[in-house]
């Protein structure tokens, strides 16, 4: 392979047009999917799925749901 090949390109400001020169696909492409893991935890789904923990009045929902989403954000964070 020719050293050409080897590198990566991180010019990503190729192909866009001048008005949207800012936007960096990989950044917008984990906003958007933290954006859906975030609106997936604050879902009503969770909500009822968590209902079985107003046994323990100790344990507050919005600490689990916040402890969850950064489960899973340090979780895709270092895969990604």
């Amino acid at each position: 392979m020719s050293s050409e090949n080897q590198q990566t390109n991180l010019n990503y400001q190729k192909d866009v047009s001048p008005s949207l020169n800012f936007l960096v696909k990989d950044v917008a492409l984990k906003a958007l999917l933290f954006s859906m893991v975030f609106y997936i935890v604050n879902s009503n789904l969770m909500n009822k799925l968590l209902q079985c923990l107003d046994k323990f009045p100790f344990i507050e929902k919005n600490l689990v749901q916040a402890i969850v989403f950064g489960i899973i954000f340090y979780l895709i964070s270092v895969n990604l």
